[in-house]
Formats: C-alpha cells, sequence, structure tokens
C-alpha cells in the first residue's frame, strides 16, 4: 500500500473541503434561484408620516422629558430650563436633584454646571439653588421655628435644619450662643431623620408643643428629659418642615443654610459661619 506524506493528505483534504463549499454554494444558488422574487416593501401609511412629523415638532425640552420618561421612568422632571451652555438643558428631578441633559435627551451630565470666568470659575447651578431656596426657606415663619436672637444688632441669619438624637446638633448647638453675640440669629427647623413617629421625632413634637420652645431644645439637645406638653400638640409644623427640607435636597442634619440660600454644610463652628458674614473675628459669648 501505497503511504500518503502529511503534506499529501493535508492537499487532499483541502481540495476537498473547497469541492463540498462548491457544491453547497450551488446548492445554495440552486435553491435561491427556485425562491419567488420577494415582495417590494410595504409602501408607508399615512400615519407614519404623521408620527414623524410629530416628533420633529417637539421642542427640546419635551423630547427631554419624553425620552426620560420612556427610559429612566424613576426620574420624575420637576422643572427644566436651558442652561447658559448651548444645547445643554438643567433638569431638577424630584428630591430636588439637579442633572444636565443634551437636547436630544441621549446624554446625561451628572454634576453642577461651572461657568469659567477670568481668574476662576462660578457655579452656575449653586447659584440657581440658592435663588430657590431663599423663596422656600423665606415661606418659613418665625412662629413654627425654634428662634435664638441674635444680642443687639442682626448681622446674618442662619436657618438649620435640625434633629435632637444627632451628635453633630448637640455639637452645633453649644456654638449658638457664641453666634448671638456675634449678631447672628439661629432658626431651628425640625428634620427628625427617622420620621416623627421616631423617638427623636415625638420628643421634638414635644418641643414644638412647648410654651418654651428654646429652653425645651435645649434641654434636649443637652440630654435632658423634656417635659410632656399639655393638651392637645399640633404637629403639621413639623411635617411641613421635613417635606420643605427633602425640597431643599437635605439628606442628613445638621444642614445650615443662610439667609441668601447659601447651603453651607452640616456642623460648623461659630468662627467659621462668622466669616460667612465678613465678621473677621469673634465675640467671645458673655
Amino acid at each position: 500500500m501505497k503511504k500518503v506524506s502529511k503534506l499529501g493528505l493535508s492537499a487532499t483534504l483541502f481540495v476537498a473541503l473547497l469541492g463540498l463549499q462548491a457544491c453547497k454554494q450551488e446548492k445554495a444558488t440552486a435553491e435561491d434561484s427556485a425562491q419567488p422574487a420577494a415582495e417590494a416593501p410595504a409602501a408607508p401609511t399615512a400615519e407614519e408620516p404623521k408620527a414623524a412629523a410629530d416628533m420633529v415638532q417637539l421642542t427640546p425640552e419635551e423630547h427631554i422629558k419624553k425620552t426620560l420618561a420612556a427610559n429612566l421612568p424613576q426620574l420624575q422632571v420637576v422643572s427644566m430650563m436651558e442652561s447658559s451652555a448651548k444645547g445643554i438643558y438643567q433638569v431638577e428631578i424630584n428630591g430636588g436633584e439637579v442633572i444636565h441633559v443634551t437636547s436630544d435627551g441621549k446624554h446625561i451630565l451628572n454634576g453642577d454646571l461651572l461657568k469659567v470666568k477670568a481668574g476662576g470659575v462660578d457655579n452656575v447651578t449653586e447659584v440657581w439653588r440658592s435663588e430657590k431656596r431663599v423663596a422656600a426657606l423665606n415661606g418659613l415663619k418665625d412662629e413654627t421655628l425654634v428662634v435664638y436672637p441674635a444680642t443687639g444688632e442682626e448681622k446674618g441669619e442662619v436657618i438649620a435644619f435640625t434633629d435632637t438624637s444627632c451628635g453633630y446638633c448637640q455639637k452645633f448647638h453649644l456654638e449658638i450662643p457664641q453666634l448671638n453675640a456675634m449678631g447672628i440669629t439661629v432658626k431651628y427647623a425640625a428634620w427628625p431623620r427617622y420620621g416623627l413617629q421616631s423617638p427623636a421625632g415625638q420628643i421634638m413634637a414635644d418641643i414644638w408643643c412647648s410654651k418654651d420652645r428654646e429652653d425645651a431644645m435645649t434641654l434636649a439637645k443637652t440630654r435632658k428629659p423634656v417635659p410632656k406638653p399639655e393638651g392637645e400638640c399640633d404637629t403639621a409644623a413639623i411635617t411641613d418642615q421635613i417635606n420643605l427640607g427633602r425640597q431643599l435636597g437635605v439628606r442628613g442634619t445638621p444642614a445650615v443654610f443662610l439667609g441668601d440660600g447659601r447651603k453651607v454644610g452640616g456642623y460648623r463652628k461659630a468662627s467659621d459661619l462668622a466669616a460667612e458674614f465678613g465678621i473677621a473675628q469673634a465675640v467671645p459669648a458673655k
């Protein structure tokens, strides 16, 4: 029997495979020839051009809303406006958060919009937030808050969303005498982190229904018992402040705002807050 070399065997298989492939192609060609001619695509209906026209006529705002609703339904659009950057829209969503979206709705920029200027940048988004906060914070009435007024001439005002069980809230409370002495009024809005029905929420209800809220708050912030108020206690003001805090993007306590709407963080020393008002040196509390 004649031996076939490995090379020869490979060449034979190669030719055979080529032949087999050629047969398959011929068969496929024959089968294709036997198939009836493809039907011409159906003419577009009258509704299709109308739907396309409707899409074209959508404004960028409408297009963004439609795109977000279809793909990210969990993002509920509260307000929208074109930003100072052409083609970029500022979108306020549920919870007070702000995102930026391209006019076609296909790209989302997560973060504040910064405008480059000579010598630095302006936070365009934060300016917008501050203006909105001023309107919301101005709706708070002193009779629904716990107020520690400035001593003498008022030079500034601080509004703090607070929780009596919060350690940094208790620490911030110790700064109030010095803040008052520097001419800064401190106003507390209620924001029990675990809700009105939580232990801290119930203590805050007792404070808000107390005849002397300031004294009751100091007792709670120094971990002393707060006397139960007499009669019925209306907690509607606390509920309103909790909702307002959420609207302003409060996520924890203390959440400190200035009268001009700026959010200046959580716990701050009296001297740090004084600097926000241009008060260079803290006056020792008496």
